[in-house]
């Protein structure tokens, strides 16, 4: 069973991350990488936007009894799988799984261009995911 309350008050905090993130001090890719507070600040608030996105993935799954994920990055192509998001968007999230990966792992650090990157140019991608969600729990009431 789904629990509608859960995924919106998750699908909220992503929200309140991103308007964080939008009141973020840095402009250029030199600003970000010498300022370390600011770009601890965008690099966490980027992971805890990605750990909701999780949460409800694997909610989703466990509700609608589908398979279960190997891998965070899988849960998003068994969400495509069972209808709930398009595959092309499936692909992006998977991308923003495996960023969060590199994030919480700090494998060889952290590459400030490709979190940049995503700070300027993909944020977009969590109201994709908001959209997405949104979109399906609609679906699911009628």
């Amino acid at each position: 069973m789904i629990d509608k309350i859960l995924i919106e008050r998750k699908l909220k905090n992503i929200e309140e991350f991103l308007m964080e993130l939008d009141a973020a001090p840095v402009g250029s890719l030199e600003e970000f990488t010498s300022n370390v507070m600011a770009r601890r600040f965008i690099e966490r608030n980027i992971e805890l936007a990605i750990e909701q996105m999780l949460d409800i993935c694997k909610h989703l799954v466990s509700g609608l009894d589908l398979k279960e994920p190997e891998t965070y990055s899988e849960c998003f192509d068994i969400l495509s799988a069972g209808g709930v998001i398009p595959a092309d968007d499936a692909k992006k999230f998977q991308a923003m799984a495996r960023f969060r990966n590199m994030l919480i792992h700090v494998y060889d650090g952290i590459d400030n261009v490709i979190t940049y990157d995503i700070y300027t140019k993909h944020l977009s991608d969590f109201t994709l995911f908001i959209s997405n969600l949104r979109g399906f729990l609609q679906r699911e009431s009628s």
